[in-house]
């Protein structure tokens, strides 16, 4: 045997799956520890002597062998090795998880080791090692590229169509306008037509009127008027008077003068008619530039919900990254999707594979960069982040390791049980909590050979 009595210095590090199982002698599958009535081991129980060793020195279960002369042998019958008793001070059986479990002391102990490792805060791994939350296991970078170029030409071909559409309205509302504008100058060109027509009309109304008064001025000139001569209303000469040059020369001023009052009025139609023309040709503009307005704020309006949509989806695609916590409604509405996008898991499970996944080296150069770009909380984080990751590096332990797999079961003669007066049995509260293990680990075995979820 190796003797350990005499040493300097002790080194307590993390065992590996593989390390446990080469210290076990054998599975332990069932919670009993002894019989009651034969007070002897049960087989692939807590005190099995098939794994820890004879009760009795030299002595199988069975009884077939007996004394030292058989050491070594291994009973064909019990399966027992024939060995002195203190053995069972010594070997260790092992008990195979049905999942993977976290150790306490790694995940809730001050610093969170896993937390620290993993950049999760101890409350949001405590939640998704209790199966309140999921976490990103995986995710297919490739896929996500190629989604996020397919979400931002989705958005690239939306936006082009709303232009095209705000391009067609522009063009309709533009045609209308100079639809109405070339209505107007249309009328306003009929308007002076009429206008002129009008003058034109009273000039030669006026040149008819004119002529003939002064035809009859002229016949009667230095006589006495046969009749009264009148032009527009105006009497030049009573019937009976005689008439003179005055009243020719009064005729032609009164012929001047209107013929400036048609002059006149002319130009005040043209005025009120171009006055009517600049008064539309303004109201069809500004109805023109509000409709402009409108179409380009519901573009605008139009453009910033594509973008924040966009937006939307990028952030919630780049959610999907390895570490990040999701809930089961955000879980099962990314599943709906993304599909298999992502893979995301519960529990130790989940974890065990997210550290097994981790490249310490990579690592500690992020963390060191990181150190040296960043202040502050950030800086002080990253510092204690890498000195877990030194210390695992600089050990040969690996991350993983925190999380049990398989458990170590401690040898029976360091957690005895004791007959009492009276028949009753004192027992070390470890064989409680192993008995309570292999119970659930059992239990949870068979509802995962049945499916159950």
């Amino acid at each position: 045997m190796l003797e350990v009595n005499d040493f300097n210095a002790i080194r307590i590090s993390l065992a590996s799956p593989e390390q446990i199982l080469s210290w076990s002698y054998g599975e332990v599958t069932k919670p009993e520890t002894i019989n009651y009535r034969t007070l002897k081991p049960e087989k692939d129980g807590l005190f099995d002597e098939r794994i820890f060793g004879p009760t009795k020195d030299f002595e199988c279960y069975c009884g077939k062998y007996k004394r030292a002369k058989h050491k070594g042998i291994i009973c064909e019958r019990c399966g027992v090795e024939v060995t002195r008793s203190k053995v069972r001070r010594e070997r260790m059986g092992h008990i195979m998880l049905a999942a993977p479990v976290a150790h306490l002391w790694f995940f809730k102990g001050t610093p969170s080791r896993l937390g620290l490792l993993l950049d999760v805060s101890p409350r949001s791994l405590e939640r998704v090692l209790y199966f309140a939350q999921y976490i990103i296991i995986e995710v297919d970078e490739e896929r996500k590229a190629d989604l996020l170029a397919k979400i931002r030409a989705e958005f690239d071909q939306a936006l082009e169509a709303r232009r095209q559409e705000l391009a067609a309205a522009e063009a309709e509302v533009n045609a209308w306008r100079d639809g109405e504008l070339n209505r107007l100058a249309a009328e306003l060109e009929a308007n002076n037509v009429r206008a002129e027509a009008r003058r034109d009309d009273t000039v030669r109304a006026l040149e008819a009127e004119f002529a003939a008064a002064r035809d009859l001025l002229r016949e009667a000139l230095g006589k006495a008027a046969p009749e009264a001569v009148t032009f527009r209303g105006q009497t030049l000469v009573g019937a009976g008077e005689p008439v003179a040059e005055s009243h020719i020369a009064e005729l032609a001023d009164a012929y001047r003068r209107e013929l400036g009052r048609a002059a006149d009025e002319y130009q005040q139609d043209l005025g009120r008619y171009r006055a009517l023309y600049e008064a539309g040709v303004e109201q069809v503009l500004q109805e023109a530039g509000r409709r402009l307005s409108e179409l380009q704020a519901r573009f605008e309006a139009a453009r910033a919900e594509l973008e924040e949509q966009l937006a939307d989806k990028e952030d919630e695609l780049r959610r999907l990254r390895p570490r990040e916590l999701l809930s089961e409604a955000e879980y099962a509405e990314f599943r709906e999707k993304y599909g298999d996008l992502f893979r995301a898991g519960m529990g130790a499970e989940a974890i065990l594979e997210i550290v097994r996944r981790l490249d310490l080296d990579c690592l500690r150069e992020e963390l060191r960069q990181e150190i040296n770009s960043s202040s502050g909380q950030r800086r002080k984080k990253a510092t204690k982040r890498l000195r877990v990751v030194e210390a695992f590096r600089q050990s040969g332990n690996k991350p993983e390791w925190m999380i049990l797999t398989v458990l170590p079961v401690l040898p029976p003669d360091l957690r005895p049980m004791v007959q009492l007066d009276g028949g009753r049995f004192a027992t070390s509260d470890l064989n409680d909590l192993y008995r309570r293990v292999i119970n659930r680990n059992n239990r949870l075995k068979r509802l995962m050979e049945l499916g159950a979820p």
